[in-house]
């Protein structure tokens, strides 16, 4: 019993400790973007500002999510359901979605090299991620609410997304908002590097004048920006894959589901769970531009730690002197 306790509890420590790491990390991401006046005016940056409040709100939303599990009143669980679990279900909707909208982005960018700055701007950028910001929103808080207000809560009931959608609906919504959008990043990055092989051996110096005016080569920041971008669906992939072997296996209250399933699908979870703050982390691996940023915000912080410091100590020793 004792050691049913401390799983239970250790479960939950795990959980939060991630989601603290989530949202430090992308914070971190915003605050770089919106202060580096070099990383602000590149249009794909939109949608990574976009991919970070979509992945810190998960961070945000999970422990809250965790906690409607707890309760057997009604209307206070469908008040939780609507205010927590649609969003939080839409945050990871949005974070596929945005990463789909990117690689069409590099797809132009890379493809379409001279035309790429007329057809993607700040502005553009910035309006396809409100729309998919408030279509994936309105789209699962509708369903969430709709279908959490027709189970019965109680019996121990954990109200996992399995339990909230009813028979294959769960199962085909993430089909289509979750396959769907890991699927169209693979392709795309795969023609992307055929793209860019074939360039590659095929350079536009070897070209005749008349086609190397609608053929261009991508600037080595696009190449860099891809392959970070790259990066990031290929961890994707790692991150949710496992989620699909397992889930198929795992069924949720099941008397006769295995102890190592619930294992399993915990150890799944925390591992789909890394893939929102592992992007910070390939930004500064990848990108140049985004490590000097990060290293640049981190120095500061610590000058100021520092300045602060000095000053409360410096204002001890006057007041000790002025007492004497």
């Amino acid at each position: 019993m004792r050691s049913n306790s401390v799983c239970f509890y250790g479960r939950y420590v795990v959980y939060f400790s991630e989601a603290i790491v989530i949202v430090l990390a992308n914070l971190l991401t915003l605050i770089v973007v919106k202060r580096t006046i070099r990383l602000r005016k590149v249009p794909a940056n939109t949608f990574i500002l976009s991919l970070a409040c979509a992945d810190a709100m998960i961070g945000i939303l999970s422990p809250a999510t965790l906690m409607t599990a707890i309760t057997n009143d009604k209307y206070v669980w469908i008040s939780a359901v609507c205010v927590f679990r649609g969003p939080y279900y839409a945050m990871f909707s949005t974070s596929l979605i945005t990463l789909l909208a990117i690689a069409i982005d590099r797809y132009m960018a890379v493809v379409h090299p001279l035309t790429y700055r007329m057809r993607m701007t700040i502005h553009i950028a910035r309006n396809i991620c409100i729309c998919i910001w408030l279509v994936e929103l309105t789209l699962w808080d509708t369903l969430t609410c709709y279908c959490g207000s027709r189970i019965s809560v109680g019996n121990g009931r954990s109200g996992a997304a399995h339990d909230i959608f009813p028979g294959k609906s769960f199962a085909f919504l993430t089909q289509i908002e979750i396959l769907i959008p890991i699927l169209g990043n693979v392709i795309l990055y795969i023609v992307i590097y055929m793209k860019l092989r074939k360039r590659a051996v095929f350079p536009v110096s070897n070209i005749t004048s008349m086609e190397s005016l609608n053929v261009s080569q991508p600037s080595a920041k696009t190449k860099v920006f891809t392959k970070m971008m790259a990066l990031v669906v290929g961890y994707l992939i790692l991150a949710w894959s496992p989620y699909y072997i397992i889930i198929p296996l795992y069924q949720m209250n099941d008397p006769g589901t295995p102890t190592w399933y619930v294992y399993m699908f915990d150890f799944v979870s925390v591992l789909l769970y890394t893939n929102s703050f592992m992007n910070p982390v390939i930004y500064s691996w990848q990108n140049r531009d985004f490590r000097d940023a990060y290293v640049k915000i981190i120095k500061r912080k610590r000058t100021v730690m520092s300045i602060d410091d000095r000053t409360i100590s410096g204002c001890t020793r006057n007041s000790t002197t002025t007492r004497f």
